[in-house]
């Protein structure tokens, strides 16, 4: 939300420059919050040209392709819409927006395994995946073993369906110095619930080959689905609803709208 503000304050602040390309500016803007991107154009629409100067911008429109939010996340299509922005132009220039009315956007993206993947094998994510405390029994009763999460992976497949998969790595001990590495897949369907939720169904998690129960799998993907609530945004102001989630050999789409009373965070 904080860059959608600067792009707001870029756009509104040069408004009453002259011979100034209002696009090329929003566009170098976003370029110099990213860290690459193959392609990314920014459209700011607006008739007659000085509602702008009143704080009042028809839409704004971005399109990127190959963009990296972070030096290891890729994101392989994004497209963003705005409905009619007004904002208050004499509290921009103390650096913050005010909206006078609600902001609302439409945003499609799209992700590739491939960069999902890579965005896994960063570094960065690696680190998070040190030393996990698991019970693999799954009861809570076994004792909690210290394990590394080794080469994740994840694989989107036709009909919506998602593959998890990985290697479970214990730690050295004296009793056994090179432990062997288990894998465990995770195949499960994806799905939006009621537009506010992204939640797995009907997931098969198996542990060497070996599907554990299903009560196991099923405490998993409610665990996981917590995470997935998009109604956890509203406490920041933000309403975000999933109008579309498509999954396909090597590829999710997901189509999106959002609405704000208030930049946050300003």
């Amino acid at each position: 939300m904080e860059l959608f503000a600067g792009l707001l304050t870029t756009v509104l602040g040069i408004a009453g420059a002259p011979g100034i390309a209002i696009d090329k500016i929003a566009t170098d803007f976003l370029r110099g919050q990213i860290v690459r991107a193959d392609v990314l154009e920014v459209r700011v629409d607006n008739a007659p040209n000085y509602q702008i100067l009143l704080g009042n911008v028809d839409r704004i429109r971005v399109a990127g392709r190959g963009v990296y939010v972070l030096e290891f996340l890729r994101i392989d299509a994004i497209d963003l819409e705005t409905d009619p922005i007004s904002i208050d132009p004499n509290v921009l220039q103390s650096g913050k927006v005010f909206l006078r009315r609600p902001l609302q956007a439409t945003v499609r993206v799209v992700l590739r395994s491939e960069d999902i993947n890579n965005a896994l094998r960063s570094p960065t994510i690696q680190s998070s995946f040190k030393n996990l405390s698991i019970d693999i029994s799954g009861t809570n009763k076994g004792k909690a073993e210290t394990l590394d999460l080794v080469n994740p992976e994840v694989t989107f497949l036709e009909g919506d369906r998602i593959r998890l998969s990985a290697f479970l790595q214990s730690q050295p001990t004296p009793s056994k110095p090179k432990p062997i590495p288990l894998n465990v897949s995770v195949n499960a369907e994806l799905k939006t619930i009621g537009g506010t939720r992204l939640q797995i169904i009907n997931p098969r998690i198996e542990l060497e080959g070996t599907p554990i129960p299903e009560k196991i799998a099923n405490v998993f993907a409610q665990g996981l689905n917590r995470v997935l609530d998009l109604r956890q945004l509203e406490s920041k102001g933000i309403m975000a609803r999933v109008l579309k989630l498509e999954l396909t050999e090597g590829k999710m789409q997901v189509i999106g709208f959002a609405k704000m009373d208030s930049i946050p965070n300003q």
